[in-house]
């Protein structure tokens, strides 16, 4: 499970970001339009009005003079002081350059007269500075505080949920040792809500860590009480067994329950493991599963007495993997006994290849929906036969997740079904 993450406080610090980057781009822009709009509607108006008002004083007197003040600039194109640059401009408006600065110029004519009006551009920006940037900053620089500030009360009200998280995340209630449930260390004036909760959690926990010892004392003890009556079956079998007067046909009855004895002892062992804590060392050998097979092929074919099906095996290769045996027989076994128990005529073929086990068989086949639920509990597909109980494949299911060996089912009514299981750690001999 991957480690949990902050992720209101993450959630509301991207949002807050990306607000101030909104807020830092409206600026800009605003900004910039205040120039656009400063330039280009109050300086052309306030230009158009001076020319305006310079012809109108002009016709009444010839000697009116030209505008000249710290920011505007006139003369006349006929005058010896008109510079170079501005002679040659027609009417209308102009943006030009020069020794730094910007200008905005004008040229209006009337009565056969030319008339050039140059307003220094800097002043715009200086106009645009202070009128429009400036207090754009401080409400900026206010804006910025009193979300810090939000982002401060929200983060120090959702911390206490963070940590009560982090204290969920660390539990591990199938270990043997696993940190206490501590909600003791919470902030001072953490809300009512989450204190509750946090009591709640509490409570929670320990009922659990309770029901889970109780449920590992039941099957340690149930585990116990099976294997008593298991281990004098198989003592009493062999004993049987090696009557001499015995009949042939008590010898086979005495060795079918022999082999169901050492089946279930298989299958209690299993039991007990995956009812184990998992922090616990399991004991493991190298198991061939070559050998193992061998053995569960012997046991299967009891089941296919009086029918025509052929029990078959095919290894390309040597198959080794560090495991508990049991656990192995038992996953194989459960395997081989579906495919003959579901097989009433053709074959079950049983190969190794690479590091790979099938079982294939010409049986009845499962359904999309049986395969959906073989691997749960008690699950009986549609064309289940009588002496089962839908546990064997739900075992096969969890000792696959407990040990790594991914098992997989390929099926299709009426043509039969292969299972192929995979021992990714396994080591590979040649024959």
């Amino acid at each position: 499970m991957p480690p949990i993450r902050t992720g209101g406080v993450r959630r509301f610090s991207r949002t807050i970001t990306f607000h101030l980057l909104l807020v830092v781009f409206a600026a800009i822009l605003g900004t910039w339009g205040a120039g656009w709009v400063m330039k280009e509607l109050l300086v052309r108006q306030a230009l158009d009005t001076e020319a305006e008002y310079f012809w109108d004083h002009r016709k009444k007197n010839a000697s009116f003079p030209l505008p000249d003040t710290r920011n505007l600039t006139a003369y006349l194109s006929d005058s010896a002081d008109t510079p170079e640059v501005l002679r040659d401009l027609g009417p209308g408006f102009h943006d030009m350059t020069g020794h730094h600065h910007s200008y905005n110029v004008l040229v209006s004519e009337r009565d056969g007269e030319r008339l050039i009006l140059v307003f220094e551009g800097e002043q715009v920006r200086a106009l645009t500075l202070w009128f429009g940037l400036v207090p754009l900053a401080l409400v900026l620089i206010v804006v910025y505080v009193s979300l810090y500030l939000v982002y401060r009360v929200y983060r120090s009200s959702v911390s206490p949920v963070v940590r009560l998280a982090d204290q969920v995340e660390s539990l591990q209630l199938e270990a043997t040792q696993h940190p206490d449930f501590d909600v003791s260390d919470l902030p001072d004036g953490t809300d009512r809500e989450i204190v509750v909760l946090g009591d709640a959690l509490k409570h929670l926990v320990e009922r659990v860590n309770a029901f889970v010892a109780r449920e590992r004392e039941f099957t340690r003890d149930v585990s116990h009480e099976l294997r008593s009556p298991l281990t004098v079956m198989r003592v009493a079998c062999d004993l049987a067994l090696k009557d001499n007067a015995l009949s042939d046909r008590a010898r086979k009855s005495v060795t079918k329950i022999q082999r169901a004895a050492v089946q279930m002892t298989n299958l209690v062992e299993a039991f007990l493991l995956l009812a184990r804590e998992p922090d616990r060392d399991i004991e493991a050998n190298m198991v061939c599963i070559n050998d193992l097979l061998a053995e569960e092929v012997d046991r299967a074919s009891i089941l296919l007495e009086n029918r025509s099906v052929k029990l078959k095996t095919d290894f390309f290769n040597r198959l080794l993997v560090r495991a508990p045996e049991r656990v192995v027989s038992v996953l194989l076994g459960n395997l081989l006994r579906n495919a003959c128990t579901y097989t009433d005529e053709g074959s079950v073929l049983v190969s190794i290849k690479g590091k790979e086990v099938t079982i294939t068989d010409t049986g009845i086949g499962m359904s999309e929906q049986d395969q959906d639920h073989a691997f749960h509990a008690f699950s009986r597909g549609s064309q289940a036969r009588p002496g089962g109980h839908g546990v064997g494949l739900n075992i096969v299911g969890k000792l696959s997740d407990r040990f790594g060996w991914p098992v997989t089912l390929r099926s299709a009514q009426g043509e039969g079904t292969t299972a192929l299981v995979d021992f990714p750690d396994a080591v590979t001999e040649d024959l």
